[in-house]
């Protein structure tokens, strides 16, 4: 059965250091960033957005 799968995104709540540098290593490279989407901690938040092409 053929992978249909093309390009896979993931979604890092910033700043986060220890997920960035784990995506970076497995490939996937930073594409986007919105700034103050997210609420987190009782604080607004970018959320940076990485893409991995996989075929």
């Amino acid at each position: 059965m053929k992978n249909n799968i093309h390009t896979i995104i993931a979604g890092i709540s910033l700043p986060n250091e220890a997920s960035v540098k784990l995506h970076e290593k497995l490939g996937f490279q930073k594409v986007g960033q919105f700034k103050e989407v997210g609420y987190k901690f009782e604080k607004w938040i970018d959320v940076g957005y990485w893409q991995l092409k996989v075929n």
